[in-house]
């Protein structure tokens, strides 16, 4: 493995999410909530974006404990009963 891979990985999933971002539009969304096959869908796609979003923050976090403690506080405190 090349130390370019993991870069190159980052563009091809950044590159993934946004033409998937594209596709979720809100027909989709709402026909997806009117059947339980759907709903299910939807609760997958909402649990992939906060693993996502949490590798994101967490992932090599470094506290600025002035600056950026009370941002890593409000994110933890948004994740209280989504569990």
């Amino acid at each position: 493995m090349q130390a370019e891979d993991p870069l190159q990985q980052a563009r091809a999933i950044a590159q993934s999410i946004e033409k998937l971002a594209d596709q979720l539009r809100p027909e989709v969304i709402r026909a997806a909530r009117a059947d339980a096959d759907g709903r299910r869908d939807l609760d997958r796609i909402e649990y992939a974006l906060g693993t996502i979003g949490k590798a994101l923050i967490l992932t090599d976090y470094s506290i600025n404990e002035e600056k950026d403690i009370d941002k890593l506080k409000a994110f933890r405190e948004s994740q209280k009963g989504m569990g």
